[in-house]
């Protein structure tokens, strides 16, 4: 069965510059992480954040995208991996930073509408090891 996708318009009753302002935001601060871990990925999450200035439309479904939440190669499966170029004793609190901006970003997208079928399992274990310290 083919993956319903959402219309490039959020719900209704929402503010559309405000998701974008928040998105920007959550993004911009889930880039600094990923450049202080020497992830290398951080310059593909600043450009997207970039995108919402220019096309939001194509923003917003690469932010839903399977690179972001679909089994291994996603960014979501790569907040498991300890950063190496951190000291140990700094590993734990970059990794729960990095699932924590994640959670907002899943949770942005749901209030939008519907989302990327991984979303929601990865939402769901992120919370469960927030809420576990891990």
């Amino acid at each position: 069965m083919a993956r319903r996708r959402r219309a490039s318009t959020n719900r209704p009753g929402r503010d559309d510059a405000a998701d974008r302002a928040q998105a920007r935001a959550l993004l911009a601060r889930l880039a600094a992480l990923l450049r202080r871990i020497e992830h290398p990925r951080a310059d593909e999450v600043d450009a997207l954040r970039a995108g919402f200035d220019t096309d939001p439309a194509t923003a917003w479904r690469t932010l839903d995208g399977n690179a972001w939440w679909a089994g291994a190669g996603s960014l979501a499966a790569e907040s498991l991996v300890e950063p190496t170029a951190l000291e140990p004793a700094e590993r734990t609190a970059a990794m729960q930073e990095f699932r924590a901006l994640l959670i907002d970003l899943a949770e942005l997208l749901r209030a939008r509408g519907p989302t990327n079928p991984g979303l929601s399992s990865w939402l769901l274990a992120f919370r469960n090891w927030a809420a576990s310290g891990i």
